[in-house]
């Protein structure tokens, strides 16, 4: 008998054929090489799952990024990446990143369907890491194993990831939404800075207990950093999620204003806008009609109660198979490795005690977040051997190997030493969270992995502070959150343009705390790391006993810091140092691009459309079931004449009434046989249901129409052509014939 996979069993992508999109992908990719597709629209379908534009490179190479929900990923999953990054990675290692997924640069397109198709082999998938959708979601990388926690969040958090993958809601969106579960008040995941914070709670139910989550919504990074609001002080599990569904229907229905400017795109600028207060009840009308439909109580239970949770022996369940990879007995139990100068500093910042008795997690911290095949297969070995059999990639670029038992300690502290993962590079850089920048990313000013590393070649130790460097203001590495945080930006300089970091002081998110960084200003690129050691300088010798740093900000005052980037700044104006970043020799010049891949394609003026009229038909599919015959024919009407106008505003006309938009469809349009039906009674049939009473056949037969409308227009959509002509339906028939 085969033996279930634990993947298997997690099962995120929820029994759906990935292997059928993914030959849809390729499908895809062979029209964008034959020009049988327009390369914008190609771009929107790329970004869907997972595949960006890098830098320097044409539209042949990119980088994926893969999901991995709450950063667990199994020893299996491991070995399957290191072999894709050997046999097809450009950059020859895998990127951990701060929203605990994995990015692969310089990739061919024609192989990145052969890597999707051996992630989805052990049950990884792409599908909306980027784009306008539900991200990652991400949880607390110690949930499960935390002395702090309520209670685990993982199951909860992969949970979250099915009910969302796929959803007709999750890819449509104004612009990207992310949630985040914290297991304790300490909130290791961030809540604050997500569209969906939730933190662990559990309060009584009558004789018994009742687990729920404090609910934060409207945070976000970016150029316009904002902190959450608190939604409720405790929702139930089993409400969690038609709660999320109900935020994610607002969104998508009120953020219109928000569509028509990418930067301000996020759910935080729509709360800004109609205001918290509005805000929550718009949710919470959604949610309560949300509610009857969405009965979910049961299958969550059930898969909270199966849900494998691997641990040293069983997998955490008393029936899992049992770990037959783990070695009994240590292997370096008589080595004198407390004489080694490493020894605390291993066992103070790579070792974590577990809430099981016995037990610690261990910390393998890579530079900058990068591995390549060789190191992913020793961790994803030494994980089977001494650990459960998975990972947890944390926030900060890091991996945690949980479950060593206390007499393996040593074999652990042997083990990142002779892999050199601890001991060869300074502490300073092994700490420093950073994007890539300018090494792959288009929107990036600077090369933060430069500096980071100009940072360790300089300072050996930062005693604790956190820094984290961004090549631009999207804040990829979070720098808004950390104690000293850069961004890139310029400095014009005698007319010449300067590479410089925009410094910020004193972030701080967790236990729910709510400090975005103060900018204090800005500092040349090859100087910064100057500044960076005064400051580690200030803090080891000023701090008192428990004091965070943005209490030592608050407590020494800014000035004293303005005072050091000032010394720091001094640059003679006719010296070349200004004109340089750390580790490139020559000259600055800027290539960042203006617009970003994440705001989606520039053909979202007609995707908006298309997409709100799928909402429509998703929601009223709900209306139906509640019997509310009016808002059936309010939401179908609307999705028909959307759909319609998306076609004729492609034509170059734009018309503004119904009869104008209908007139232009049925004359221009319908007759191109860009869509497969025959649409001709188009305008007849929507006045006919626009004056008919509001009644259950009607609301049917209106609904059944508008679904096949919207479908005949979404499958033309994707026949867009460079020309932004539309193949027509006969011709793709006669093309699949020959």
């Amino acid at each position: 008998m085969t033996q279930i996979k634990i993947w298997e069993q997690i099962d995120i992508n929820s029994g759906f054929d990935v292997y059928s999109e993914i030959n849809e992908y390729e499908e895809i990719i062979h029209k964008l090489k034959n020009q049988e597709i327009h390369p914008e629209r190609f771009k929107g379908y790329r970004l869907t799952f997972g595949t960006y534009g890098v830098r320097h490179h044409g539209e042949g190479i990119h980088m994926q990024r893969i999901k991995i929900p709450s950063g667990f990923i199994l020893s299996e999953q491991l070995r399957q990446i290191a072999s894709i990054v050997e046999k097809y990675v450009g950059s020859q290692h895998a990127h951990l990143t701060t929203r605990q997924d994995i990015q692969l640069h310089f990739i061919k397109i024609e192989d990145i369907p052969t890597i999707l198709r051996l992630l989805a082999d052990v049950g990884i998938t792409a599908k909306e890491a980027c784009g306008n959708s539900v991200r990652n979601i991400t949880s607390s990388y110690l949930s499960g194993i935390n002395p702090e926690e309520y209670f685990d969040v993982l199951p909860y958090a992969i949970f979250c990831t099915r009910y969302f993958l796929r959803h007709l809601l999750s890819s449509t969106l104004p612009r990207k939404f992310k949630i985040t579960f914290s297991e304790s008040e300490q909130d290791l995941a961030y809540s604050r800075i997500h569209d969906i914070g939730c933190i662990a709670q559990i309060q009584k139910n009558g004789n018994g207990l009742q687990y729920g989550f404090k609910v934060y919504v409207g945070g976000g990074l970016g150029s316009v950093p904002m902190t959450a609001y608190p939604l409720f002080d405790f929702v139930s599990v089993s409400d969690f999620y038609p709660l999320a569904e109900a935020i994610l229907r607002v969104f998508h229905k009120y953020g219109t204003e928000e569509r028509k400017n990418r930067n301000r795109a996020r759910m935080k600028f729509l709360i800004a806008r109609i205001g918290f207060e509005n805000f929550k009840d718009l949710v919470i009308k959604e949610f309560i009609s949300l509610k009857n439909f969405r009965r979910i109580n049961n299958e969550l239970e059930k898969y909270v109660q199966d849900f494998p949770l691997p641990a040293p022996t069983k997998n955490g369940r008393s029936f899992g198979p049992i770990n037959t990879s783990r070695i009994t007995l240590p292997l370096y139990s008589n080595y004198n490795f407390e004489e080694d100068a490493l020894w605390n500093t291993y066992i103070k910042k790579y070792t974590i005690k577990q809430k099981q008795d016995g037990y610690f997690a261990l910390f393998v911290k890579p530079p900058l977040g990068n591995l390549n095949a060789e190191k992913l297969n020793i961790i994803a070995n030494f994980s089977d051997s001494y650990g459960a059999g998975y990972v947890r990639i944390t926030p900060t670029q890091k991996l945690l190997i949980p479950w060593i038992e206390e007499k393996f300690l040593k074999d652990a502290f042997h083990f990142l030493k002779e892999n050199k993962f601890i001991g060869e590079e300074t502490e300073a850089m092994q700490e420093i969270v950073s994007c890539p920048g300018a090494f792959s990313c288009r929107l990036a000013v600077t090369h933060p992995y430069n500096f980071a590393e100009h940072i360790g070649k300089n300072i050996d130790e930062l005693h604790g502070l956190r820094i984290h460097i961004s090549g631009c203001p999207n804040s990829c590495s979070q720098h808004h959150i950390s104690d000293i945080g850069f961004f890139g930006a310029l400095l014009r300089v005698n007319g010449k343009l300067s590479p410089h970091y925009v410094v910020l002081l004193g972030g701080n998110v967790f236990y729910q705390n709510n400090r975005i960084g103060q900018v204090i200003g800005k500092i040349p690129a090859l100087n910064a790391h100057l500044f960076v050691k005064d400051i580690v300088q200030l803090w080891n010798e000023q701090k008192l006993d428990g004091e965070k740093f943005y209490e030592f900000v608050d407590r020494i005052g800014i000035d004293a810091f303005r005072k050091l980037l000032i010394k720091n700044s001094t640059v003679a104006k006719d010296n070349y140092d200004y004109f340089q970043e750390p580790g490139i020799e020559s000259e600055f010049k800027m290539e960042a691009e203006s617009r970003g891949e994440c705001a989606g394609s520039l053909l979202d003026i007609m995707a908006i459309n298309l997409y709100d009229s799928i909402r429509n038909i998703y929601e009223a599919e709900d209306d139906i079931k509640a019997k509310n015959w009016s808002a059936v024919k309010e939401k179908c009407l609307d999705s028909i004449l959307k759909c319609a106008k998306m076609y004729v505003y492609l034509e170059g006309i734009e018309p503004t009434s119904e009869d104008e938009i209908l007139n232009e469809f049925v004359e221009r349009i319908n007759i191109k046989h860009w869509l497969c039906n025959d649409w001709s009674d188009i305008k007849e049939k929507y006045f006919i249901w626009k004056y008919s009473s509001d009644d259950e056949i009607n609301a049917i037969e209106i609904l059944n129409y508008t679904k096949e409308f919207v479908k005949d227009s979404d499958k033309s959509y994707m026949r867009l052509l460079p020309n932004l002509k539309i193949m027509e339906c006969a011709k793709i028939t006669e093309d699949n014939n020959d």
